[in-house]
């Protein structure tokens, strides 16, 4: 018995690694938490990033919630990949229901636990998105509506990223002894439309580029729209961190937000110039997305 539970141990572990690669979601989950910490001290008017024990419980717990986030879909997308997908380790049989279950309850106890002796704010906020998380899973499996529009999905889904948000500035709060400053929503809200801004490029494409079965946003609103509204996003997310960051007064380093913008130009010239496949817009936004938090660590340590 002990040997075949180590040896499940074992499958939901190389499982785990597979689906959720640990140094890179480590590096790019610490990259978006410090970025997004140290902006929310430049509102504060204090020195901006300053790194501490706590930050690296924050980034940690952000890894973790991302990891029972990756879970749940891995799940919820089961009768997908058994078509789209059958190499993935759930739809091949390298583990089983029960055995991601398990990994849920445990990932859970130890996030919550760990939150906990810390504050029972951050604790709630991680209950809430893991709670959201299932909600969403359900609305796969129960509403019809839901399952037909993108734009539903990402909608409801993006409530998982505010969380993110609401946790890093609650946390940065709590240690700094600040209170909570209005200007971290519309900070919270720019990360909102970054994401989108990806989200929406990555899962654009004319006509006649696409593979069987995808599902995109330009399905259902036409390719030329979908690309303009992801353009759009990214020109909210840069706007917002110009009026917050003010550099026509004083921080000059806040122009830089215009660099990931002038990106998502060049992204939504080549959409239309060229056609090609929406692998290259993908890419291409997603280099916006480092650009961006890259220009938030800049800002928050100079």
């Amino acid at each position: 018995m002990s040997r075949t539970v180590i040896d499940r141990a074992k499958a939901t572990l190389r499982f785990s690694v597979q689906r959720y690669p640990p140094l890179f979601y480590l590096l790019v989950i610490s990259l978006w938490c410090v970025s997004l910490d140290g902006m929310f001290g430049v509102l504060d008017g204090a020195r901006g990033l300053t790194f501490s024990p706590d930050l690296l419980h924050v980034a940690l717990s952000i890894f973790g919630v991302g990891y029972f986030m990756r879970i749940v879909d891995e799940l919820r997308d089961y009768e997908y990949d058994l078509v789209h997908n059958p190499n993935r380790g759930l739809a091949k049989g390298d583990v089983t229901f029960g055995d991601l279950y398990v990994a849920l309850g445990l990932n859970a106890a130890v996030l919550l636990g760990a939150n906990l002796a810390v504050s029972w704010v951050r604790a709630a906020i991680l209950l809430g998105i893991m709670v959201h998380a299932m909600v969403l899973w359900w609305l796969e499996k129960h509403w019809a509506a839901y399952q037909r529009s993108m734009f539903l999905m990402i909608g409801i889904a993006i409530q998982l990223h505010v969380g993110h948000g609401l946790y890093v500035w609650v946390a940065h709060a709590e240690r700094t002894g600040r209170p909570l400053s209005p200007q971290g929503l519309l900070a919270i809200l720019a990360m909102v439309f970054l994401y989108l801004h990806w989200e929406v490029m990555r899962k654009t494409a004319w006509p006649g580029t696409t593979k069987p079965g995808e599902k995109l946003y330009s399905d259902e609103v036409g390719s030329t729209a979908s690309a303009v509204i992801a353009f759009a996003v990214m020109a909210g997310a840069s706007g917002l961190y110009l009026g917050l960051t003010k550099p026509w007064h004083s921080q000059a380093t806040g122009w830089l937000f215009l660099l990931p913008l002038g990106m998502a130009v060049v992204n939504l010239t080549l959409f239309f110039k060229n056609r090609r496949p929406r692998a290259l817009s993908g890419r291409l936004a997603a280099r916006s997305y480092f650009a961006f938090l890259f220009v938030m660590l800049l800002c928050s340590s100079l």
